[in-house]
């Protein structure tokens, strides 16, 4: 079932009102970047958000998402949980996982890169 427009402009409004995103069509959808990664994109169901494995096991916990099936395997797609939003209720968990996705990424996008090993050639 897709999400009411009113839950969808309710978070959405949330997710912009963020410092430094920017929302980008990517994948048929609309996605928001921090600092140039994604943290979250919707699907006609919910919100999807690239969580930290303790914030996306307190979500399944309380059966406010689960895991994102991608592709036709069926398998959790990494770090990423689709976030249920199918009532005024649901709001609340989905502003949650909203918060610590924007959190997650945008502090591994401002993280340097490991330095590389050097090491031999053979």
């Amino acid at each position: 079932m897709a999400v009411k427009a009113e839950l969808r402009e309710e978070l959405e409004a949330q997710i912009m009102g963020r410092g430094e995103v920017t929302p980008r069509n990517m994948m048929g959808t609309t996605a928001y970047m921090v600092r140039g990664r994604m943290f979250a994109f919707w699907v006609a169901d919910g919100l999807v958000a690239k969580l930290p494995d303790h914030t996306r096991q307190e979500l399944i916990d309380r059966k406010a998402g689960v895991l994102f099936q991608g592709g036709p395997q069926g398998r959790g797609f990494g770090e990423w949980t689709r976030l249920h939003i199918g009532k005024k209720k649901d709001m609340t968990a989905a502003a949650e996982g909203v918060k610590a996705a924007y959190e997650y990424v945008r502090g591994a996008a401002g993280a340097k890169p490991k330095a590389k090993k050097k090491g031999r050639r053979k």
